[in-house]
């Protein structure tokens, strides 16, 4: 069954290369049978043999130029069997020849190059207008929805969107994560806790950046203290570890042990934490606070 459900889905996908790249051959072989015509009625005195020419031409380019703009068009997909991206977050959703299907691909596509206004418009245009949605397709509108909003810094938005998704059964093991994220950053740390403290358990797909996920809300909280316990319990268990030293490095600097700070931001450095240019521009936005907090008090 899921044989025949993947073959149908690549059928799907190559029928609408197909249109695609065809109407793109369309449009080449006009234009290069345009220019032809424009030639001959010029340059040359060849009238009976024109529309002839002309035709034989049109054809020709037509052919070739629908073969090179399918293949063009297939190899975007590279191994997928339907979706550019996200294929296995997205399933079997938005997988039809309809226009439905196609709006969200050109969100889905917006979205991944951080084009958040269009992908918007796009996902919006879904929600709002007159199409028939599955639930399965009504539950990845609405996280793709609640990623921009939470991407843009709109949390309750994105809180909101990601609720319905899981009311419409969309589930994916990061997107607890992501509700505790928004309910931290809407002001509801109980609740952020309680949805942190059950993803601790080891058998959750991502338990092992829970406690800096944690660390990071007392950062926000500007709570040091309560954030270096939670970040000193990650490095003793060499969790999400470049993260832990970071947060940790954080937390001393707000707890003003700069020796301490400086040290632990060199060992997050050289441990490869991500986006260390982002990184550092933070810690030395926190260090220059804090130093001018002390200094000023």
């Amino acid at each position: 069954m899921l044989f025949f459900s993947i073959l149908l889905r690549r059928t799907r996908r190559v029928l609408i290369c197909l249109k695609r790249s065809a109407l793109r051959a369309a449009a080449i072989a006009f234009a290069v049978s345009f220019m032809i015509c424009m030639y001959m009625r010029l340059f040359t005195d060849k009238v009976g043999a024109e529309y002839k020419t002309i035709s034989d031409v049109l054809i020709v380019t037509m052919i070739c130029s629908w073969f090179v703009c399918f293949i063009a068009e297939l190899t975007k997909y590279a191994l997928n069997t339907f979706h550019r991206y996200d294929e296995d977050i997205i399933g079997t959703a938005f997988t039809g020849m309809d226009r439905k299907s196609a709006i969200f691909e050109k969100g889905n596509y917006y979205f991944h190059h951080g084009d958040f206004r269009n992908a918007m418009d796009c996902f919006a245009e879904l929600e709002t207008g007159d199409y028939l949605l599955t639930t399965e397709e009504k539950g990845v509108l609405s996280f793709y929805r609640g990623r921009c909003y939470h991407i843009i810094g709109a949390y309750p938005n994105a809180l909101l969107n990601y609720e319905k998704a899981q009311a419409n059964g969309f589930d994916i093991p990061v997107l607890p994560i992501f509700i505790a994220r928004c309910s931290a950053e809407n002001g509801d740390t109980d609740r952020a806790l309680q949805l942190y403290s059950k993803l601790i358990d080891p058998s959750y797909k991502h338990h092992d950046v829970i406690r800096t996920e944690v660390g990071k809300m007392y950062l926000r909280l500007n709570d040091g203290e309560t954030a270096l316990k939670w970040f000193q319990e990650a490095i003793n268990l060499r969790e999400n570890y470049s993260d832990a030293l970071g947060g940790a490095a954080i937390a001393y600097t707000m707890l003003k042990d700069f020796k301490k700070g400086e040290e632990l931001y060199r060992a997050a450095l050289l441990n490869g934490i991500r986006d260390p240019v982002d990184y550092t521009n933070y810690y030395k936005e926190i260090q220059a606070a804090v130093l001018l907090e002390t200094h000023t008090g």
